[in-house]
């Protein structure tokens, strides 16, 4: 088995800080302590991993996986750009980072991966959660293994990341559903089309909407909640579905993708009538905003989450500098006809 600062703590009767202190050098630690540790050390063989290592030690290396959908989806095309800038910003070591693609649903997928990479050597992994005991598990392992993990977009409860990196999703959900009521005048019935049920974020953005939707707007109805699974063609055959059985339908909550699919089944049916309430600033959620089939667009900043949960796990690699918090919150911009074109032609946010 890896020889680990957790190892090494337990077997000189230490924590793992103290451990730290001395791989580095630091003060606060007696000498008796500092030569037992130093000792064990020697002993297990221990080689610390490039984030842990000395300065004097440097120019480092440092290998880092990302786990992401496949790039078919702009939301993740954003979120790469915002690594691959945050990524240029660090010269002082040399980076090796290799991204691998990945159905968030496809638990197995996800193992095989994180296997192979353990298998390659890795000392960072930045990846979109997905809600699975197995997939905390092995996170777990990682964290006992010192490889920190940053999760991106979507979280996996109960697991040791170091940090997520993403919207507050029940408050974002909240926000879509006040932002659909306001859409529909505060009455009439609405229909939920979600993407992934097994991704986190998707099931409190929609927990959040059906909670403001119960508490707020009583004369409001959800008639139904289906799911996509990210698919167009299930998106678009799902809504027009949707739109024959309920013909008075006023309003429509994309959850996450294919809006463009799901307006273009109420372009077709000619139910311009139902309104959405969408997230991201894609080309076809602005042709929609534009043919005022969408009113509000939820903007949940890509870009930003890329760099950030980039820049998160080097700093701890490089300097051990922990987050400012286990969850970094990113901005939620409210999208609409008069600033649409802005906020889609900014690809930092």
């Amino acid at each position: 088995m890896k020889v680990t600062i957790r190892k090494i703590a337990a077997l000189a009767g230490v924590s793992r800080g103290t451990v730290d202190k001395v791989i580095h050098g630091r003060p606060g630690v007696s000498d008796a302590v500092r030569a037992k540790v130093r000792a064990i050390i020697e002993e297990q063989g221990y080689r610390p991993p490039a984030h842990h290592r000395a300065p004097e030690e440097k120019p480092c290396s440092l290998s880092i996986a990302v786990i992401i959908p496949r790039l078919t989806n702009p939301f993740f095309q954003a979120v790469r750009s915002g690594m691959a800038d945050a990524l240029a910003q660090y010269q002082q070591c040399e980076l090796n980072v290799e991204y691998y693609y990945c159905d968030g649903t496809n638990i197995n997928e996800l193992l095989s991966i994180l296997a192979y990479i353990e298998r390659r050597g890795v000392d960072g992994i930045l990846m979109r959660g997905s809600q699975s005991r197995r997939l905390c598990d092995r996170i777990n392992l990682f964290a006992d293994q010192d490889i920190p993990v940053v999760l991106i977009d979507s979280d996996i409860p109960g697991c040791k990341r170091l940090c997520m990196v993403g919207e507050d999703s029940n408050t974002s959900g909240r926000v879509a559903a006040s932002l659909l009521a306001k859409s529909i005048g505060g009455e009439g019935e609405v229909a939920i089309i979600g993407g992934l049920p097994d991704i986190a974020v998707h099931r409190t953005r929609l927990q959040g909407f059906e909670q403001v939707m119960r508490e707020r707007f009583p004369r409001i109805r959800i008639v139904e909640t289906i799911y996509s699974f990210d698919q167009s063609v299930i998106a678009y055959e799902k809504t027009d579905m949707l739109l024959q059985q309920y013909p008075n339908l006023r309003g429509i909550f994309s959850v996450v993708g294919c809006t463009g699919d799901i307006g273009q089944a109420i372009i077709d049916r000619k139910a311009q009538n139902v309104k959405i309430i969408s997230y991201n600033f894609t080309p076809d959620i602005v042709a929609l905003i534009k043919k005022r089939i969408v009113d509000f667009t939820i903007g949940l900043s890509p870009y930003r989450q890329g760099s950030s949960a980039m820049h998160a796990l080097l700093r701890f690699l490089l300097y051990r500098e922990q987050p400012s918090s286990a969850f970094l919150e990113m901005p939620l911009l409210i999208g609409i006809d008069e600033n649409i074109d802005m906020l889609s032609h900014n690809q930092y946010l």
